[in-house]
Formats: C-alpha cells, sequence, structure tokens
C-alpha cells in the first residue's frame, strides 16, 4: 500500500519514518478490529432506535424482484441488521457494485451512535455512486481508523456483510449473489445468514482484514470449513483445480440430478464447466439448466447440443435471475448425497482471478433450493 515519490528527489528520512509509522498504524487498527469487541468494558446502552429484543433471521433468505427496490425482502434484512447494532459493534461489508441510498443512510447513522462500520468497495464499479459517496464524507476513508471506506483497485467481487451483534443476536455473517444496489433488488437473489457463529465471522474477519491491507492484490486461500460447510475464497486457482469443476466432476452420473441458475456463463472456463455438465447428461444424469441475460454464444450452442434441459431465466418483464447456483443430488449410502453451490462465483475465468467466494452447503439447504428452483422454472414455463 505504499505510496509512490514523483518528486524525483530522494526521500527524506522523516519521510520514511513517516510512512513507516502509518503502515504500523494501519496494521495494528486492523487486527485489534479483529479481536472481539466484547473485550474490556461494557459498550454502552443501546439508543432508543436498537431493538434489544431483534433476533438476525438465519439460513437461506430468497428475494423475488421488488418495485419499488425498498420491498425487496433481503434489503429489508440487511436494513434491520445494520438499525439494531448497538454502540460498540461492528459492522463490516464488502461489496462489488454498492448504489441503494437507504444501506448508506442507516449505516451513517449506525456510525453516529457509535458502531464501527467499515466498508469496502469497488472503486471501478461503486467510485462514482452516490451511496458510498455518502459514507466517504461521513466515514472518511483512513483505513486505520475504526470507520472508514475504502474504494478498493481492481475488481472485487465478493459480497459479505458481518456483525459482531444487532439486536440479541451475536457473530452474524451473510454471504451470497445480492448487490447493495438497485438492479439487485429487481433481480432473483440468494443470501446465506449465519447466526451465533463465530468461527464463521473470525474466517471473514481474516478475509476482510486480507483485501482491505492487500487489494488490488489478495493472498491465495485454500477451501475452509465452516461446520458442515465449505468455502472456497479466491483468487489463488485455475483451470487445473478450479474447486466448482473439481466438485462437479466427483459426482457419479447415474441418478444423479444437477440443477444450475447461473446468471454470467462466459469464456474458456464457461466451456469447460458446460462441457462437464453435458458429459454428465450423456452418462445418465438429469442436468437442468436455468439461464440468465449474460451467456456466451458458444455456451449456449454447446448446451443446445447435448441432453441439457434449457430453461429461461429473464423473463418477459425484464426480471431475470443474480444467483450463482448449482444443486447436486444423487444417490448414495446410507442415503443420498444433496449439496448446494453458491456464493459469488459467476462461470467465468474472471471468477477465478479476482476476490470471490464460493460456498458449499451441506444437508437441508438443498430441499429449500431446489423448491426455489421449482418456482423459476415454472415462471419461464408460464411464460412460453
Amino acid at each position: 500500500m505504499a505510496g509512490h515519490s514523483y518528486g524525483g528527489g530522494r526521500p527524506s528520512r522523516c519521510s520514511g519514518v513517516a510512512a513507516l509509522l502509518t503502515a504500523l498504524v494501519l496494521a495494528l487498527s486492523l487486527f485489534t478490529a479483529c479481536s472481539s469487541p466484547h473485550d474490556g468494558p461494557a459498550p454502552p446502552e443501546p439508543s432508543p432506535s436498537v431493538a434489544a429484543s431483534y433476533r438476525a433471521p438465519s439460513g437461506i433468505l430468497l428475494a423475488r424482484p421488488s418495485d419499488p427496490e425498498e420491498d425487496n425482502t433481503t434489503f429489508g434484512v440487511f436494513l434491520d441488521l445494520v438499525r439494531n447494532t448497538p454502540a460498540g459493534e461492528r459492522i463490516r461489508i464488502l461489496a462489488h457494485s454498492f448504489s441503494f441510498v437507504p444501506a448508506a443512510e442507516e449505516l451513517i447513522e449506525a456510525h453516529r451512535r457509535g458502531v464501527r462500520v467499515q466498508v469496502v468497495v469497488d472503486r471501478g464499479v461503486s467510485g462514482d455512486f452516490k451511496a458510498p459517496g455518502l459514507l466517504r464524507d461521513e466515514l472518511g476513508t483512513a483505513r486505520g481508523q475504526s470507520s472508514f471506506i475504502y474504494f478498493a483497485p481492481g475488481d472485487l467481487h465478493q459480497k459479505t456483510w458481518s456483525f459482531t451483534r444487532t439486536g440479541r443476536s451475536r457473530d452474524v455473517v451473510l454471504v451470497g449473489s445480492m448487490n447493495l444496489t438497485y438492479q439487485s433488488a429487481r433481480q432473483y437473489t440468494d443470501v446465506v445468514s449465519y447466526v451465533g457463529r463465530r468461527d464463521v465471522r473470525r474466517v471473514f474477519d481474516r478475509r476482510f482484514v486480507d483485501l482491505v491491507r492487500n487489494l488490488p492484490g489478495a493472498s491465495a486461500r485454500d477451501s475452509v470449513r465452516l461446520g458442515e460447510d465449505r468455502a472456497w475464497f479466491f483468487p489463488g486457482y485455475d483451470a487445473a483445480d478450479d474447486p466448482l469443476l473439481a466438485q462437479l466432476a466427483a459426482v457419479p452420473p447415474q441418478g444423479a440430478r444437477i440443477r444450475v441458475v447461473m446468471y454470467a456463463w462466459l469464456d474458456e472456463r464457461g466451456l469447460a464447466i458446460a462441457r462437464l455438465l453435458a458429459d454428465k447428461a450423456a452418462a445418465g444424469a438429469d442436468v437442468e439448466v436455468v439461464l440468465g441475460p449474460s451467456i456466451g454464444e458458444q455456451v449456449r450452442t454447446l448446451i443446445d447440443d447435448s441432453a441439457i434441459v434449457v430453461r429461461p431465466g429473464v423473463f418477459a418483464d425484464g426480471d431475470d435471475v443474480h444467483h450463482k447456483l448449482t444443486l447436486v443430488r444423487y444417490p448414495d449410502e446410507p442415503r443420498d448425497t444433496r449439496f448446494v453451490l453458491t456464493g459469488s462465483d459467476n462461470f467465468t475465468t474472471k471468477s477465478l482471478d479476482r476476490p470471490e467466494l464460493l460456498l458449499r452447503l451441506n444437508g437441508s439447504a438443498h430441499g429449500r433450493y431446489d423448491r426455489w428452483v421449482d418456482r423459476l422454472v415454472a415462471r419461464g414455463r408460464s411464460e412460453s
């Protein structure tokens, strides 16, 4: 993060010491921010706007397109989470795109009542939007402070919201396919909410600190266990060890059912995934895909020429899917294996080269998502 000198002369010893002190302050601040906010004196009593009885929703949050955007159910959850975060706690946001002004306004109110609000947005995508501009004016951009917004260079695509405490709920982390934008409110999206999971929050805290320190670069990470679930943080993978391809390649085709709902499916990685799914379908798997608005021509041709069943994910009124979903079920002993792959990872090569999250959910999540995909398929059929 060190800056560059354009004066042409030799830097003074004082300027070098100042730069070193600045770096040390940033590192110490971020390290301290990763520690438990409950160490030391008790935080102040909640303000009247904070409901001590509020409980964060856990599990899968599925949102339909909303008009007006403020009625989006997941946006409503986000605003409630922020409103009920008491003084002394911390909110951390990683956002690819952030234009939703009510979200910025609630974050500003939280900061004013004593919440530590830390936001990282993709500068290229969000730098000119009003919402992050409001946060910049209120929070400042100094990453060594307890509250800040960082306009990160490069391509940040992960979408994560975390809260040390909100209402009666501690250690709340939400991850998924929803951007904090008006456009995202008009799409089908999904978010997974972990509540009371300090282990999960610590994993995402480490990720947050790494990105704040190192963007536009980011440390490569291996997969991380989240109890029964599993997370892969990109970048750091390539075609040879792509975790999504590895998960799909391990599925035995006989008796398997694979359902995909994908916003963007492009280029060489997209073709590799399409070929793998086509091979599974040819070998006996039931493969069905719901295709969003950004599908490559070669990918579409390959899928159309295979035994894969294709469904529309762009609808007559302009609604579309923003999911990055893959549902898998196959016969196994003593019971069928079921899992869901979700997060922010589109089926594109670009995903391997930028901060992304691929999340594998095991167990009951499959049934909830399966019913959701049924509804998307039914809508497409009703419009055909």
